[in-house]
């Protein structure tokens, strides 16, 4: 059985599809790790453009198919480019899959500019990371456990691959700017740099397989999907995350995750997997739980709450969590 969610965008788009979970099962499950995001569900089919490296792999022994450029895919783990257009045909396959961000730390090792936008992994390198979908899908692997064993997972993964060398000084730079302000205006920060749009452009794709925008489309995602499960309505998420409106922040969550923002912003608890989170989190969790009001974005930026310096309790100690925040997210990438 399925149910039909929002149509991706497009006009030949398919509608995004997901199963029904058995009886007293979970619709799909997520976790939040900063740099990458895990989901899992009961099967579905949509089409998406993502700005992430994707691996997916079947829960059980039968295969995924994934169409792509007028060719089909099949396999039981199987490896994503980034700004892939792919149709995901899994409606009776449970599945799990992590988005890995450019700020991940194997990120740059898994793209390549010459390799297939879809590609299928040798099972047999890959056991480590089957065995921990398994857990995750079943709810038996969560929090900060679960967080260790998915990292080890892809670092067993990027192994397969050459590693990269380190990103160029003026990207690990713009990509620091823009943590700080999803919001900002490009081309003011690229005139900051004294670079050209067109080479911050070039650079971006050199380093990362993303055209700058992109980029910074990617940060404003990554940017709300920090508030996923925190019940903000999705209007005061697009402003934090330094979307126009929220009409902007729905078409592009839709063209990368082929549902709606709220398909996954609603989910709560056996879905989403808040064991264990950062103190950032917590600490936002506290206050509304207090009724207490979120502070307001900075008037000068569109500043996602992790990166607020207006915190109301333990001044040192949270401060030092979001200073890292942005700046080892983007010294993981190098």
């Amino acid at each position: 059985m399925a149910m039909d969610l929002p149509e991706v965008q497009g006009k030949t788009s398919p509608r995004a599809v997901w199963a029904k979970p058995a009886p007293g099962g979970a619709a799909a499950r997520v976790r939040l790790m900063g740099d990458s995001l895990a989901f899992a569900c009961p099967g579905m089919e949509n089409t998406t453009v993502r700005h992430s490296v994707t691996v997916m792999c079947a829960i059980d022994d039968k295969p995924l198919a994934i169409s792509c450029d007028g060719g089909m895919v099949e396999g039981q783990v199987l490896l994503i480019q980034p700004m892939a257009r792919k149709t995901v045909h899994a409606i009776d396959v449970p599945l799990f899959l992590i988005d890995l961000e450019p700020t991940h730390p194997q990120y740059r090792r898994l793209i390549a500019h010459n390799a297939p936008d879809v590609q299928a992994l040798n099972v047999s390198a890959c056991t480590g990371f089957l065995d921990m979908a398994r857990a995750f899908e079943a709810g038996s692997l969560r929090g900060r456990a679960f967080d260790v064993s998915a990292r080890q997972a892809i670092d067993a993964i990027a192994a397969q691959f050459p590693a990269r060398p380190p990103l160029t000084a003026f990207v690990h730079k713009l990509m620091l700017m823009l943590d700080e302000d999803p919001g900002a205006e490009l081309d003011q920060l690229v005139v900051q740099l004294d670079v050209s749009s067109h080479h911050a452009s070039r650079l971006f794709f050199q380093d990362l397989g993303l055209p700058l925008r992109r980029y910074a489309l990617s940060v404003k995602i990554r940017a709300a999907s920090s508030f996923m499960g925190s019940g903000l309505p999705l209007t005061q998420v697009a402003q934090a995350a330094g979307f126009v409106d929220s009409a902007h922040f729905a078409k592009v969550w839709l063209q990368c995750y082929g549902a709606s923002p709220s398909q996954f912003f609603h989910l709560g608890p056996p879905h989403l997997d808040t064991a264990d989170q950062p103190d950032w989190l917590l600490w936002y969790m506290a206050r509304r739980d207090r009724s207490q009001a979120v502070p307001a974005p900075l008037p000068d930026a569109q500043t996602p709450l992790i990166h607020r310096r207006v915190l109301p309790r333990s001044h040192a100690q949270v401060e030092s969590v979001t200073d890292g925040a942005t700046d080892s997210a983007a010294n993981s990438a190098q």
